[in-house]
């Protein structure tokens, strides 16, 4: 008899083709789905139980992840993250994901999205700052601006003609050009109208580090917050759950929990950016203790099909400026 060696390799290259096949195929792509979605449950059913950092119940499964190229062209990295899933409030606990953003020693280190705001281009931070602030419908507002980062959108929601003051909160200071707040800290004051963009899913205790979050909005107050919300699915496909320091991946279920438990109530909103290169799972969480401006809330989107942001295609057209900013410097290069 002969040694094939290769032949186990050939036999798990032809299973492959032949699931693949299976997926693609119109008549058997029901069938190969409904098995797929049934080992994904058996696959559940065995990891072991873990307490819910949100809800508090024994039904967080320990599921091994690693990560496979997404439906939005994302790679596939191969980092491998150990991800605690809960089957109450469908709360994703990524704890293993920590990045310590407090190592960063100058603005300019910090990471540069297209959702920041410039000093010659409004953010996301500020759309969200002025949907909430027509909400609200008042003028003479103090705002704050919770994990701003490298963000300059301070600047031009402070020119809103409603806004008397803004700060700005971070866990570390890099800048001097607003007044500045410790969030490693309870809240000094507060706020009529805090915007954090992008920084909730950072939150390694969401119970604890929601409510210090919302201990920084004053009564009657609003609270907008952006984040993508996990509506089940493969998470090795989920690309955001891998981004660096993305410990909590919420479902809309552990949102409401977490509203709920400090006396808020809960607005979801799809912003205009979701339909671009933000996904389709980005939303705004929109929070006040106000039924009134719940329901001013309700009437602002009865015109609206989206929230406000950047650009659906602000990535493209910041890689665009750059393109163009560095054809520029060669050409001054070249010409001395």
């Amino acid at each position: 008899m002969s040694d094939d060696s290769a032949a186990p390799a050939r036999r798990s290259a032809s299973r492959l083709a032949r699931v693949a096949r299976g997926f693609l195929r119109p008549s058997t792509r029901s069938r190969y789905v409904a098995v797929a979605r049934q080992r994904i449950g058996t696959a559940l059913s065995r990891a072991p139980l873990e307490i819910c950092v949100v809800c508090g119940s024994r039904a967080a499964r320990v599921l091994t992840v690693t990560q496979a190229a997404s439906g939005d062209g994302g790679p596939a990295s191969g980092r491998t993250l150990h991800m605690r899933v809960c089957r109450s409030c469908g709360h994703v606990d990524n704890r293993e994901n920590v990045h310590d953003y407090r190592s960063y020693e100058r603005l300019e280190a910090l990471p540069d999205r297209a959702r920041i705001g410039t000093a010659d281009r409004k953010g996301r931070e500020f759309h969200m700052a002025a949907m909430a602030i027509d909400i609200l419908g008042r003028n003479d507002l103090e705002v704050l601006v919770f994990g701003a980062g490298r963000s300059f959108d301070n600047h031009h929601i402070a020119a809103l003609p409603q806004v008397r003051h803004v700060a700005i909160a971070d866990v570390m200071k890099l800048r001097d050009d607003a007044e500045f707040i410790d969030a490693n800290l309870l809240a000094p004051r507060r706020f009529a109208v805090v915007v954090a963009s992008e920084v909730v899913e950072h939150f390694l205790d969401p119970r604890h580090d929601f409510a210090q979050l919302l201990g920084f909005v004053e009564p009657g107050g609003i609270l907008v917050c952006s984040t993508n919300l996990y509506d089940g699915g493969n998470l090795a496909t989920q690309r955001y759950a891998f981004l660096g320091g993305h410990t909590s991946y919420y479902s809309a279920a552990s949102i409401a929990l977490l509203a709920e438990a400090n006396g808020y109530r809960l607005d979801l909103r799809t912003p205009l950016v979701a339909t671009g290169y933000g996904g389709r799972r980005k939303r705004y969480l929109i929070l006040s203790t106000s039924e009134a401006v719940m329901a001013a809330t309700a009437r602002y989107f009865s015109t609206r099909r989206y929230a406000p942001s950047e650009s659906p295609t602000a990535d493209q057209e910041l890689a665009e400026a750059r393109r163009t900013q560095a054809a520029a410097a060669d050409a001054v290069t070249r010409a001395g």
